[in-house]
């Protein structure tokens, strides 16, 4: 959909919403707070585009160091309550 606003960076895509430029599509993750807070109101809810992964990148098991490990095991309970729009 063409619009009159292009942006390259989440902060300005996030600030036009809140200024109410127009409507965007975004993971609700990011605009969770802003919702909640009814900053920003959620529509189309039956058209939400599907979920994206998340990949974490490293080079090698073997001797994965152990803060790594820690890292991997705590992303999912950071992200779990921000995915549950």
């Amino acid at each position: 959909m063409p619009g009159a606003l292009t942006v390259n960076t989440t902060a300005a895509y996030e600030g036009a919403a809140l200024a109410g430029l127009g409507i965007i599509q975004v993971p609700c993750a990011g605009m969770l707070a802003h919702l909640q807070a009814g900053r920003l109101v959620e529509i189309l809810p039956e058209w939400r585009a599907a979920p994206m992964p998340v990949s974490l990148l490293y080079p090698n098991r073997r001797h994965l160091p152990r803060r790594v490990q820690v890292f991997m095991q705590w992303l999912p309970e950071l992200m779990a309550p921000r995915l549950q729009a």
